[in-house]
């Protein structure tokens, strides 16, 4: 008897409870933008798919399919499937969700572990040799223009778009040879937004890891660009914008984009500049070790699976080592 009643009290705990919950819980001790993300990914592919879904329901088997139906055509404007990494992240909240509500309201865990579903290669674009040469060459010429510089400089560091906008002339030791990277910029969703209130708003915060808070040695011309600035500043000014103003990701994105059109190359993501200053480093024979940490990476498995992309031209010359052992 008692048994059944568990089971009928299990039957009533519904997912959107236990995301309720968890989501309190969240809101604690999470960070504004780390908490903003879980309140977006479970409005957009939690709640509309498992919300008023009894928690008992929720098998290996179930959940499998979820994820997969998310792998397909999991975007919410209709257009095709979400990134492996977004699923990923998206069954860790669920198996985080599920655990408090066994915890809390002794329902029963029914799922298992679910692997190899997003385990799938991602392309992401990068330059070629002369196109990225060609940019450099025109980011030199205009260095002047603060936002070039910060295009080169992230070139040559690996810095992610939000750490660049929110670095500061005051984390630029040049004596020393290094910048310091101790928060980032990003425009994350007001959660509690009432009507006529701005739904998103920029924030500056920590880096989104503790393996992401790191110093990243300069090379010596980026270095010598700096010390020759007659303009460097010596107060806490941004240092794209070289006042307290800042300039927002979006932005520079689009600035970014304008670069590239205006050297008639193609179209990239701003992030492809982490994965050609790493590419770059491996083939140059910087131990990955290093590199992880220049990157900000919390393992050296992240480097070598999302961050290293060898050119042709890099292929080409290890294909050339047989001729050479023939």
């Amino acid at each position: 008897m008692k048994k059944e009643l568990k089971q009928a009290e299990n039957a009533k705990i519904t997912v959107k409870m236990a995301v309720e919950l968890w989501l309190s819980g969240k809101r604690l001790f999470a960070k504004p933008s780390t908490y903003a993300k879980y309140v977006h990914t479970v409005r957009s592919h939690i709640l509309p798919h498992l919300g008023e879904i009894s928690v008992a329901e929720i098998n290996t088997g179930y959940l499998t399919e979820y994820l997969r139906m998310l792998l397909q055509e999991g975007r919410v404007d209709g257009t095709g499937g979400l990134a492996p990494k977004t699923v990923h992240d998206i069954y860790v909240i669920i198996r985080s969700i599920l655990k408090l509500a066994e915890e809390t309201w002794d329902t029963a865990n029914r799922v298992s572990r679910v692997s190899n579903l997003w385990r799938r290669t991602v392309y992401v674009p990068i330059l070629d040799t002369v196109s990225r040469e060609k940019l450099e060459s025109w980011l030199f010429k205009n260095r002047e223009d603060k936002r070039c510089l910060g295009v080169l400089l992230c070139l040559y560091t690996g810095m992610r778009l939000g750490e660049i906008c929110a670095l500061k002339w005051e984390n630029i030791y040049l004596d020393e040879g290094f910048i310091r990277i101790n928060s980032t910029l990003q425009r994350i969703q007001n959660v509690d937004a009432k009507e006529g209130e701005p739904r998103t708003q920029v924030v500056c915060s920590p880096p989104k890891s503790i393996a992401s808070s790191r110093d990243i040695p300069l090379p010596r011309f980026i270095l010598k660009l700096l010390e020759s600035d007659p303009l460097r500043p010596d107060v806490d000014y941004f240092f794209l914008t070289g006042s307290t103003e800042f300039l927002e990701p979006r932005t520079y994105q689009n600035h970014f984009k304008q670069y590239l059109s205006v050297n008639e190359i193609q179209p990239i993501n701003f992030h492809a500049l982490r994965h050609i200053f790493a590419t770059r480093c491996i083939a140059a024979g910087v131990d990955i070790k290093s590199l992880s940490e220049i990157l900000g990476h919390s393992s050296v498995q992240m480097t070598l699976n999302y961050y290293v992309h060898p050119s042709m031209d890099d292929k080409r010359r290890q294909i050339e080592m047989l001729d050479q052992a023939g």
